[in-house]
């Protein structure tokens, strides 16, 4: 009699479809911290709506279908239960609390609609022929960068994206005294001045320059005002494809800027750069690293090319670029998570 188990002419698989489920119910994971930054959890939780009944009574919905919600931010680490009682973890209230410096709603509501599973898999594929397509109000953001013809509400929602995604590492990198030797620090495309802002905290007697296209300048005045700046920070509007760059700087950092460029774009930046410090300032350039050891360098480096047909930059080749504009001594200092901070010398 034949063994059953092999008589069949359809062999079994040759590995186990957990990955394939993983990918496929991993698109909720985000899609969740969206509803729950839109229903401010964390919020209502700390104002003592702390049960799976009582959280479900105030929000008018369904009291089974949230707790189920409520375990996968359990297990995704931003709250936890203790005898039914829910509570904030520290992930959660420093990334999904309002009031936190360093909340990420501006990226989970996604003005944008950047991550929108239903719209990355015709990304993809636009992208791969070469077309980018982060719009806004149906114009390209690319393009208003480059020609400096952004609008205030297309530069106010992307600048308080950017923000939310690079407070927390800006803040960490200063705090590593990288910074030291810098008595003035260009922020260069600077954004809402997340460098800015943690250079001039750590550093009270010191000043920075953020400098940027001054509808971007106009949404910088609110995180400047919020952080009581006002006298430290020098907000100067003006185009650095094109015009001039501020003078009087011993220190200058690309904060999340370079990768949004493509390498002739980014030499010619660190170029003006070189020219603009004196002998023995620095520049530093804070970004996450292309690593392709790890998915998520990986992911985000697809992601800028998918919007902009830039990429990440390797360690490697950021010391290339350094090196080709007359820099010295680069260095590479790892900040928060992913991102790193890379300086040099101007010899």
């Amino acid at each position: 009699m034949s063994n059953s188990h092999n008589s069949g002419r359809i062999p079994p698989p040759a590995v186990s479809d957990s990955p394939m489920w993983d990918r496929l119910m991993g698109n909720y994971n985000f899609a969740c911290l969206k509803v729950a930054a839109q229903l401010d959890i964390t919020g209502l939780i700390n104002q003592g709506h702390d049960t799976v009944s009582a959280l479900s009574q105030k929000l008018e919905l369904s009291d089974k279908g949230l707790g189920y919600f409520l375990l996968i931010l359990s297990h995704l680490g931003y709250i936890h239960f203790d005898k039914q009682k829910l509570k904030n973890t520290e992930l959660g209230k420093c990334y999904l609390g309002r009031d936190s410096n360093y909340y990420w709603g501006e990226v989970l509501l996604d003005p944008f609609l950047i991550y929108d599973i239903n719209h990355l898999d015709k990304k993809i594929l636009t992208s791969l022929k070469r077309v980018y397509e982060l719009e806004c109000a149906g114009r390209s953001v690319t393009d208003m960068w480059q020609n400096n013809d952004m609008d205030n509400n297309s530069a106010a929602a992307f600048t308080h994206l950017m923000h939310s995604q690079g407070f927390a590492s800006a803040v960490e990198a200063v705090s590593l005294g990288l910074f030291d030797k810098s008595q003035t620090l260009l922020d260069a495309g600077g954004g809402s001045g997340t460098v800015a802002l943690a250079f001039t905290d750590h550093y009270p007697e010191r000043r920075a320059l953020l400098f940027d296209l001054a509808p971007v300048c106009n949404t910088a005045k609110i995180y400047i005002k919020k952080f009581d700046k006002n006298q430290r920070i020098d907000l100067i509007e003006g185009d650095f494809f094109k015009g001039e760059w501020p003078r009087g700087c011993d220190g200058i950092c690309f904060s999340n800027v370079l990768h949004d460029w493509q390498s002739d774009t980014c030499q010619s930046l660190v170029n003006k750069a070189f020219a603009l410090l004196p002998s023995g300032g620095q520049i530093f350039i804070h970004d996450m690293l292309f690593d392709d050891t790890r998915i998520t360098p990986i992911l985000f480096c697809f992601h800028l090319f998918m919007n902009h047909g830039s990429q990440l930059f390797s360690k490697e080749q950021l010391y290339r670029l350094l090196k080709e504009a007359g820099f010295t001594k680069p260095k590479n200092y790892q900040a928060l998570g992913y991102f790193s901070v890379i300086s040099a010398v101007k010899p």
